[in-house]
């Protein structure tokens, strides 16, 4: 298949997606100026039963103009901002957010405060982490804590770690419907022709047992017609999806520890061959699907993912 016929396949798949999303939920496509980073940033919006103008996850500072302008269109004030995690690509610009709207309140886990009402360390780690892609998000500026909160009405809070220490999810319903908004928790989608990306999320610094007993929290919570919105990316009812992201994190878990195992160290060539041996067996990867733009952006990511889950499991071995 071409690229250009990947590309259109792509994006009827996440047309598709949109079209079939509940009454009231708006995506915010927040698309970056560095090549392959489209399907990639959102940020959810709606109005919710108690007349609440709710924002969800309003992306990193680069893109606030681009969010502001969206929300212009849709809204002419903000109630209350849901952040699934800190994470700059979901919260950098929740500051520039809050200025304009001056009534909005922030639902963040309590571990998640101090780093917004003062982002350095946040900045600083993202940095490490991240290079000149947090350069390309932009540093946050501070929130005020007087504007944060750990819970609101009619929402369910729920607490994932896994991804992040302080990870949450949301679930509610709107206009009749329910929806779940899974984060980074379950992994990230991309929809595709007749199936699906998924890819997990595996950072540095990334726990492996509460990622995998965070996943199982969410099988229990859904009652089965939910809409679960990722953040990267789009929505889906195909509650299979969960099942998947917990079978590809074991399988991810025993292809590393079993490369790991014959290794001396953690090191780069082991990360690279682990990184080969995952693109190769994983079928959910479904890399070759890709156009190429999108092939660039998540080969960044994979061997992000890849490098965290070696550094869990070599911590596993080693008892730390």
């Amino acid at each position: 298949m071409t690229d250009e016929a990947k590309n259109k396949a792509v994006t009827d798949a996440v047309e598709s997606m949109l079209r079939g999303l509940p009454e009231g939920l708006r995506l915010i496509e927040l698309p970056m100026e560095r090549r392959g980073y489209r399907f990639f940033i959102s940020a959810w919006f709606f109005t919710d039963s108690l007349g609440r103008r709710v924002l969800v996850d309003p992306g990193p500072a680069c893109s606030v103009p681009v969010l502001l302008d969206s929300l212009s269109k849709l809204t002419d004030g903000i109630d209350l901002v849901l952040l699934t995690h800190i994470h700059l690509d979901h919260s950098g610009g929740i500051g520039q957010v809050c200025e304009r709207y001056k009534d909005a309140r922030v639902v963040v886990h309590p571990k998640g405060m101090r780093h917004l009402a003062e982002p350095a360390k946040l900045w600083k780690g993202s940095l490490e982490t991240l290079g000149d892609i947090a350069e390309m998000y932009k540093e946050p500026i501070p929130l005020p804590k007087e504007r944060m909160m750990t819970g609101a009405e009619g929402i369910d809070t729920i607490e994932t770690p896994g991804h992040a220490g302080h990870h949450l999810c949301f679930a509610l319903s709107l206009n009749g419907s329910n929806v779940f908004f899974l984060g980074e928790a379950a992994g990230v989608s991309l929809p595709l022709p007749g199936s699906v990306y998924l890819r997990p999320t595996t950072p540095p610094v990334f726990n492996l047992q509460s990622a995998a007993l965070s996943i199982n929290k969410i099988e229990s919570c859904l009652k089965g017609d939910e809409t679960l919105i990722y953040s990267h990316w789009g929505a889906t009812r195909d509650h299979s999806l969960i099942t998947l992201a917990k079978k590809q994190l074991d399988s991810w878990s025993d292809m590393i520890f079993a490369l790991l195992a014959e290794s001396a160290s953690l090191d780069d060539c082991v990360i690279r061959d682990v990184m080969e041996t995952i693109m190769s067996q994983d079928k959910l990867l479904r890399f070759s699907s890709l156009p190429d733009d999108l092939r660039e952006r998540e080969l960044v990511f994979i061997k992000n993912s890849v490098a965290g889950f070696c550094m869990a499991c070599e911590n596993t071995l080693r008892g730390v």
